[in-house]
């Protein structure tokens, strides 16, 4: 017999008959409760032991979880209890019962992938709409310009585009002294490294600045027109817009989408010096490229045509990444998962298309010889 000072105790009696007594529940100290899983697992087989655990006083999950580990997570043969502690095994019996693997079947996986389709159609169809929406919204504008939210597009414009400025300033110009470093280092093996001039001003004006700046700009100011127009569903400021007899495209599309194109262009403009000042002052250190024959010479190694790539390339990007994020903020649902997972998707969204765009533009450029 194994005895202690709590109440919990134990004994066996005969050959093969465990009686157990006293208080197994939650109250009794860790010390105890060590002590008696060590004493309990010096027996030899204990499902073959016939168990007996009618004298127990208090009786919970505490103690029902120590003779079911005891017991290899299984009833023994042979054992004698209330119902209300049969209880207690059988519900540890239910929680731990893993779930049989459901078998793979072509049609539930059909039907995912249906599902899938459908999903991404809708998406597709919904952004055409929008689009449609905006035209009609634009036109409609034109004729009542006084009616046009002007403060949500000088909202827009320093949310996206002044504040922004310092995060651009300092990314272009790192990326600028980044890509001067690793090709002047090439260009210095074959003598000549004043063509960093011709080949940064090509890189950063016709492709780095208007994409980095598309880049931040919808993980940073995308993400957050996504996330405030949804939260408008869950306070309700939705649904008291359109109560008021407001239309919320005008409200709160247009007036995104106008600020975004603004101030996107502005933002690649200055992303391209900051790149360039960058590259001028690492050409100054490293190459012997004085900064001052760097920007002398860049209008002519340089056609301004690929300027204006650029920045026509920063209008469409402040297009893409307000209706991408405008949209999913309207088609969130009144809740916070929903809007968690259309903020993911605006950016995942603006990001892909932004970059597929520029794939697309860049191949058709070269192909027309610009």
């Amino acid at each position: 017999m194994a005895k202690a000072g709590s109440q919990a105790q134990w004994k066996i009696e005969g050959d093969n008959c465990v009686r157990l007594s006293g208080d197994w529940n939650l109250l009794y100290s860790a010390r105890r409760r060590k002590s008696l899983q060590a004493q309990l697992k010096k027996l030899d087989s204990p499902r073959r032991y016939s168990w007996n655990l009618c004298d127990i006083g208090a009786f919970d999950s505490g103690g029902a979880l120590l003779l079911w580990t005891l017991w290899g997570r299984e009833l023994p043969d042979q054992l004698d209890c209330t119902d209300t502690q049969r209880h207690w095994f059988e519900r540890l019996e239910e929680t731990e019962t893993p779930a049989a693997p459901r078998p793979f079947r072509f049609a539930q996986a059909a039907d995912h992938f249906t599902a899938g389709v459908k999903a991404v159609l809708s998406t597709i169809g919904g952004l055409l709409l929008l689009i449609g929406q905006l035209m009609v919204d634009a036109a409609w504008v034109v004729r009542h310009p006084r009616l046009m939210p002007w403060k949500e597009v000088s909202a827009t414009i320093y949310r996206s585009g002044a504040s922004s400025m310092l995060l651009l300033g300092l990314v272009g110009f790192m990326i600028g002294i980044v890509m001067a470093i690793q090709i002047g280092i090439t260009l210095q093996k074959f003598g000549a490294p004043q063509m960093i001039i011709s080949l940064m001003g090509l890189a950063v004006l016709r492709e780095l600045g208007s994409v980095i700046a598309a880049i931040i700009l919808a993980g940073r100011s995308g993400s957050a027109m996504t996330a405030g127009i949804g939260a408008m569903h869950i306070t309700e400021e939705f649904n008291a817009l359109r109560a008021f007899g407001a239309s919320p495209s005008v409200r709160l599309v247009l007036p995104r989408v106008v600020g975004m194109m603004v101030s996107v262009p502005l933002l690649v403009v200055w992303t391209d010096f900051m790149g360039l000042a960058g590259a001028a002052i690492t050409g100054d250190w490293f190459l012997d490229v004085n900064w001052q024959l760097f920007f002398a010479r860049l209008p002519t190694e340089v056609p301004i045509v690929n300027f204006w790539i650029g920045l026509g390339k920063g209008v469409v990007f402040g297009f893409i990444i307000s209706w991408i994020a405008t949209y999913f903020g309207l088609s969130a649902k009144a809740n916070t998962e929903s809007l968690s997972r259309n903020t993911t998707l605006s950016v995942v969204t603006s990001l892909s298309l932004i970059l597929i765009f520029d794939a697309v533009v860049g191949a058709t450029m070269t192909n027309v010889g610009l």
